[in-house]
């Protein structure tokens, strides 16, 4: 009798996809699982299938959801780092989107249609030669599927809107191995809950996004010693408090500490994004003394060179919280007494940590209602916010599950009562950001959390992205 692991590759080879699955034995299976930009992600599926086309999808859902048990798991890029954020599998498939990509513009709508499987470098790239961008990911290998499926954070948030919210239309092969539209107009409630709901629904095999003129950017970094922190928090509240008003730049306040070194330093990333020098509201950055180095360029090249390597053991979290300078501070403070705690773990400071601000505007939600809102739940934001990311980096697992996690879920949660305790609390989490303890979908709200449960159970009744596909954030979990 077969198990269900031989029965699902058996299944996939009577469909005909035999010359794109890697089982274990095969280097092109080692392959796929090294591509992955993180050890945290390098689980050993059963196989690796990987779908060329639409078409090679829906006959994949199908030869897997027939074999009773089987589980299965989807990769874009592959950039989230937890083990069962969705994007790989230990007891089951993967389903690696990775020959599924490139970018097609079309000049008569202004739209580009884009496969999952690329990266935003790649798109960045290809839509430049047209004269046009999209707004996607800030860093080069991110994938197009999980960063939009996922809400989106952007370079150009301030002016458009979320990533998210830039797609006028989803093709979707559902649980049943069938190939759906959505947008506006045509399945209107999945179209709708495709902007921010993850994994929960179906498999995008085609995103059609916006697109608006391009122009190169004034781009740099300035690197400042630690002695400068309220300098700089001060800077950002100013940064903040400008972007609604003028909304020509990006800012990435970064405090980061880096393997073997004594202390950590500060990295402010700042864009202007009409290619303006030395613009007003990156004025307070820049006043700051410190090492800075800045160039016109595209974004396309930007995207390029700002890739994070990693390919150890990676965890992240993120919390939000109103802007307040009191709360910014509490943050480093918390991202300091951290760093002690992680030098006393790993005595070697063999590791890397990365703590980052950014802005979430009230003003954002406006720019979202006008391309049809998304799930995300944005209408809580009445306040100017913060989000926060905090990333580690340690050599091996046991680090991480015995240093660094519960060291950073320690700090989180330190910041969030102090933010609970001025009333500045938000509920809202970046989902692309959460680690696997983290709960984003019921942060979108209870009203957004029902209009994702209905719309599971319209398209995906038998609950194939619920049940068999058990990595993410599952909406029929939420309560």
């Amino acid at each position: 009798m077969e198990s269900i692991a031989q029965s699902a590759i058996s299944s996939l080879k009577k469909a005909g996809l035999g010359d794109v699955l890697y089982t274990p034995d095969q280097q092109a299976y080692e392959a796929r699982r090294e591509s992955y930009w993180v050890f945290s992600s390098r689980a050993r599926p059963w196989a690796f299938v990987q779908p060329r086309n639409t078409d090679e999808v829906s006959k994949i859902v199908k030869a897997l959801v027939a074999i009773e048990g089987c589980k299965f798991a989807i990769r874009s890029g592959g950039h989230m780092t937890h083990a069962g954020s969705g994007n790989n599998i230990e007891d089951g498939v993967t389903i690696d989107l990775g020959l599924m990509k490139g970018t097609t513009y079309h000049p008569e709508t202004g739209l580009a249609s884009i496969l999952p499987g690329s990266r935003w470098r790649d798109v960045y790239a290809d839509v430049e030669k047209h004269g046009v961008m999209v707004a996607g990911g800030r860093e080069g290998v991110v994938g197009v599927g999980g960063l939009l499926t996922g809400g989106g954070i952007t370079y150009y948030n301030c002016r458009y809107g979320w990533g998210c919210d830039q797609v006028v239309n989803y093709e979707v092969v559902l649980g049943d191995g069938s190939v759906v539209e959505a947008n506006a107009t045509t399945n209107t409630d999945l179209f709708y809950v495709l902007k921010g709901g993850h994994n929960n629904f179906g498999i995008v095999t085609r995103f059609d996004m916006q697109t608006f003129k391009d122009c190169r950017i004034w781009d740099g970094s300035s690197v400042i010693s630690p002695a400068c922190t309220n300098q700089v928090i001060e800077a950002y509240i100013d940064f903040s408090n400008s972007l609604a008003k003028n909304a020509d730049s990006h800012v990435l306040t970064m405090f980061i500490f880096l393997p073997f070194a004594q202390e950590h330093f500060i990295n402010i990333l700042f864009t202007s994004l009409d290619g303006v020098e030395n613009p007003r509201t990156l004025q307070k950055f820049i006043e700051i003394p410190g090492q800075k180095d800045a160039k016109t360029t595209t974004v396309a090249k930007k995207v390029a060179e700002f890739i994070f390597p990693s390919r150890r053991y990676d965890s992240w979290t993120t919390t939000t919280f109103k802007l307040d300078h009191r709360i910014l501070r509490k943050t480093v403070d918390a991202f300091e007494a951290l760093l002690e705690e992680l030098k006393k773990g790993i005595p070697d400071n063999d590791f890397c940590v990365n703590l980052v601000f950014q802005p979430l505007l009230a003003s954002w939600t406006q720019n979202s209602i006008d391309r049809g809102g998304n799930v995300l739940g944005l209408e809580q934001i009445t306040e100017d916010c913060v989000v926060v990311v905090i990333g580690a980096e340690v050599a091996t697992v046991e680090l991480s599950e015995k240093v660094s996690k519960p060291a950073i879920s320690k700090m989180i949660s330190e910041v969030e009562s102090y933010a609970t305790s001025l009333g500045k609390k938000v509920d809202f989490l970046y989902l692309n950001y959460c680690d696997g303890s983290q709960d984003p979908l019921r942060s979108y709200g209870e009203e957004n959390v029902e209009k994702m449960k209905k719309a599971s159970m319209k398209y995906d009744p038998t609950g194939v992205f619920q049940k068999r596909v058990p990595g993410g954030y599952k909406i029929s979990k939420v309560n």
